[in-house]
């Protein structure tokens, strides 16, 4: 377990580390000569037990988030000769918006004031906290000076160790880098305190926000070299890798893919009462969240008085964000905190309506089933497979298939990979499918169908997807197919009286010899009809199969390409070879007509070219 102390400037946190540990966390020159704490420290209680001692002056309250944004349980530590304080309100705050639940209160200095004082401080503190996570936890008087009411307090941080992590385990590596440092002969060494899963010697990681891969060379835990690291534990690694890598405070480790940068959050944000009734619609803002911290701006959504409402925060600079994260939000400037919340989702994109729906959807979530459901359901042309789905939401398959387990209307499509969509997401995307037909059969009336490809175009679908819910509306009778053409199950193709005698009078002409080709130009001028309405009918029989277009031009009854490929079948019986000219004078054309038609045949594959004959395939 981490425990971190918390509490107002020169309240006695670092002595009562030091007091606790035997170690002195400020050993940065500046905090050494000035007496104060600048950045987070640390210390090991004993080899289960860590603590973070952070600043308790307001203009570091960056970094007293970054030392609280991941630990289990708190000491709230209030200098008896002072009360409460400010910044014993403001981190008292940030602890309630991290979603600590965890911790202990500490009286400090009691050797500075008198017994009457001490029990004035005290009734303060507990009407200060009565509507707090600390509303019933004990309160433990202490002197760093003289030792007293440290054992108890020992004591009372060995039970606290004992007691289960609240931690949301991803079960896949996560960390969040507080220290970045150089040990000699060993390289980079960085440090944090692991958020989710474990990780061994070995394991290659990625680092964010550059998506470098690195190799774990070393660990260590408590000062102690380990093998294994796992949730909850304070944890140096030193890291190994072949490119030159950039890290810093608010970089993050975790295994390769499930976590990614984002600007857009959607998020479930909780204001601080006091803040609440000055907090304006597209204010700038400043994020925290672990060890990070970027500036943006935050879009509320159907605030009205609530005390917890859903929200949109936009960011200036990308930082690492996943499903189910804290985090802390303060005011651009002045300096203050005002909120802090859950992220629900991350890289939410479309219109703001759209946006604005769809995260009061999410909001409106009590479960990890209708959260699932929800994402599944927000874009329908983006579908997802167990791994995709998994990764987006920044937790394992098997705590992904745990939460699916609870879900009634998931469908899976089973292909090379494990597709999932809601029922509804189905539904609506076999509506875009049958919209898209209907459209484009009005632009198209006299063409008898799509292939999956032309459908597809404007939906952009997973191939296996979009072949699971055309054979499902072709099963459920909305659509048919024909030969590779989809259409409407209703759809024909209407030829008027003028048409169909037009369409008999070519059918005569062309099949009237025994072989005969003509373009449509040709045989336009041959039944002396216009050439745009013989052209639309031409179109109509190739879309039919009930004849061929050659480079859009030339026109080839079903009855002579028969004859063709008699002729041709017949010549090879005793030739083994074609070439052009053989075939002109077997059909008594030109080479305009020949080489089309030759090329047809070898589309046809009835024959096939070598140099300039051609061969039979057999």
């Amino acid at each position: 377990m981490t425990i971190g102390l918390a509490g107002h400037i020169d309240h006695g946190k670092t002595s009562l580390v030091q007091s606790l540990t035997g170690k002195n966390t400020d050993n940065l020159k500046e905090e050494i000569k000035r007496g104060m704490t600048i950045d987070i420290g640390f210390a090991h209680f004993n080899k289960t037990i860590s603590l973070i001692d952070v600043p308790g002056h307001e203009k570091f309250i960056k970094n007293m988030v970054s030392g609280v944004s991941s630990i289990d349980a708190a000491i709230v530590v209030i200098a008896a000769d002072d009360g409460i304080m400010p910044q014993t309100i403001e981190h008292l705050e940030i602890l309630h918006l991290l979603g600590i639940q965890l911790g202990l209160v500490v009286i400090s200095k009691i050797d500075l004031v008198d017994l009457e004082w001490l029990e004035l401080v005290e009734l303060e503190i507990n009407e200060f906290l009565k509507d707090t996570f600390l509303a019933q936890s004990k309160i433990f008087k202490v002197s760093t000076s003289s030792g007293k009411g440290i054992d108890l307090l020992k004591e009372e941080i060995l039970k606290l160790g004992s007691n289960k992590l609240t931690k949301f385990n991803r079960e896949i590596f996560r960390m969040f880098i507080d220290r970045v440092f150089i040990v000699k002969g060993f390289g980079t060494v960085v440090t944090g305190t692991v958020s989710s899963g474990e990780a061994e010697v070995g394991n290659k990681l990625e680092l964010l926000p550059d998506f470098n891969q690195l190799k774990i060379r070393g660990l260590q835990s408590h000062d102690e070299k380990v093998k294994k690291i796992t949730i909850g534990q304070r944890a140096a690694i030193n890291i190994q890798s072949t490119d030159k890598v950039d890290i810093k405070r608010g970089s993050h480790l975790a295994l390769k893919g499930y976590f990614a940068t984002t600007s857009l959050i959607a998020v479930k944000f909780t204001p601080l009462l006091k803040k609440s009734k000055n907090l304006k619609h597209n204010q700038r803002i400043r994020l925290h969240l672990g060890t990070q911290e970027s500036i943006g701006r935050i879009l509320l959504i159907n605030k009205k008085n609530k005390t917890t409402f859903p929200a949109f925060i936009k960011l200036e600079r990308p930082i690492i964000a996943s499903c189910k994260d804290r985090f802390v939000v303060r005011s651009y400037s002045p300096v203050s905190t005002i909120g802090g919340g859950v992220v629900l989702d991350i890289n939410v994109i479309g219109k703001w309506g759209n946006i604005k729906q769809y995260i009061d959807t999410l909001f409106k979530c009590s479960n990890d089933r209708e959260l699932v459901h929800t994402i599944l359901d927000y874009s329908i042309k983006t579908v997802y497979n167990i791994n995709s789905l998994s990764k987006k939401m920044g937790i394992s398959v098997d705590l992904l298939n745990n939460f699916l387990s609870k879900c009634s209307d998931i469908i899976y499509i089973q292909s090379k990979e494990k597709w999932l969509v809601s029922s509804s997401q189905l539904e609506r995307l076999e509506n875009l499918i049958i919209l898209w037909l209907q459209k484009n059969h009005n632009k198209n009336e006299y063409k008898n169908g799509f292939i999956k490809e032309e459908i597809n175009e404007q939906l952009k679908l997973n191939r296996n997807i979009l072949e699971y819910i055309l054979s499902k509306l072709v099963k459920d009778k909305k659509i048919k197919l024909d030969r590779e053409y989809y259409s409407l199950i209703d759809f024909v193709i209407n030829l008027s009286e003028n048409d169909k005698n037009i369409l008999d009078h070519f059918e005569l002409i062309l099949d009237k010899d025994e072989f005969n080709i003509q373009s449509v130009k040709e045989l336009s001028s041959s039944i002396n009809q216009n050439l745009k309405t013989v052209n639309k009918i031409v179109k109509i029989q190739a879309n039919l199969n009930k004849l061929f277009v050659l480079n859009d031009e030339l026109v080839l009854t079903i009855k002579n390409f028969e004859i063709i490929k008699e002729k041709i079948i017949n010549h090879f019986i005793n030739h083994e070879n074609m070439n052009v000219k053989q075939f002109k004078e077997m059909f008594d054309i030109s080479r305009k007509y020949a080489v089309p038609l030759l090329e047809f045949l070898d589309k046809k594959k009835i024959t096939y070219r070598v140099g300039n004959d051609r061969k039979i395939n057999k």
